[in-house]
C-alpha cells in the first residue's frame, strides 16, 4: 500500500502563451512609445525597451517555475519526497514510524508558514509554492497519512 501526493505550482500560461503575450504586448505599446517619439518625446523609446526587457525576464522566471514539481509517497514504512527542478532530481527518505509533519508559522505576517517533514533531525520544507490555504490542507492530509512521531495509523484505500 502507498499514498501518492503529486505537488506542482499553479503555472496556467503555457510557453506558447507566454510568447504571445509577450509578442502581443510589445507590439502594442511600441505603437504607443512610437506616437509619442512621433511628438517628440525620443527618450520614451529607452524605457519602453527597459520596460518590455523586464517583462520578458519576468516570463522567463514564470516559465522556468512550471518545472519544479514535489512527489510525497507514504508506505507503511518510510515517507519518500521526490522534487524535481532544473537542477535536477533530489529525493529524501524518511522512517514514516519516526517522522512527524509540521506546520511552521511564519516569523512575520508577510511571510507565508512552512510545512516540514521531519524526523531524527533532519527537516524538509514541502509545497513551498503553495498558497497559505492549499499548505493548511495538505498539512492535515499529510498528518492524517504519517501520524504522530511514533505512532503510524494504516493507510485505508480511497
Amino acid at each position: 500500500m502507498e499514498k501518492r501526493i503529486e505537488l506542482a505550482p499553479n503555472c496556467s500560461l503555457t510557453p506558447a502563451g507566454a510568447k504571445l503575450f509577450f509578442v502581443a504586448t510589445c507590439l502594442f505599446s511600441l505603437a504607443f512609445s512610437l506616437f509619442f517619439v512621433y511628438l517628440g518625446f525620443w527618450p520614451v523609446l529607452p524605457f519602453w525597451a527597459l520596460e518590455m526587457l523586464a517583462l520578458g525576464l519576468a516570463l522567463q522566471a514564470s516559465m522556468r517555475r512550471r518545472r519544479y514539481t514535489q512527489t510525497v509517497t507514504v508506505t507503511e514504512s518510510q515517507i519518500c519526497l521526490v522534487t524535481r527542478s532544473r537542477r535536477g532530481e533530489a529525493k529524501q527518505e524518511f522512517a514514516r514510524h519516526w517522522a512527524k509533519v509540521r506546520l511552521r508559522s511564519p516569523r512575520t505576517r508577510l511571510y507565508p508558514s512552512r510545512l516540514m517533514i521531519e524526523s531524527r533531525g533532519r527537516a524538509f520544507e514541502v509545497g513551498s509554492f503553495l498558497t497559505e490555504e492549499e499548505r493548511c490542507l495538505l498539512a492535515k492530509r499529510l498528518r492524517n497519512l504519517v501520524g504522530g512521531m511514533n505512532e503510524s495509523p494504516p493507510l485505508e484505500v480511497d
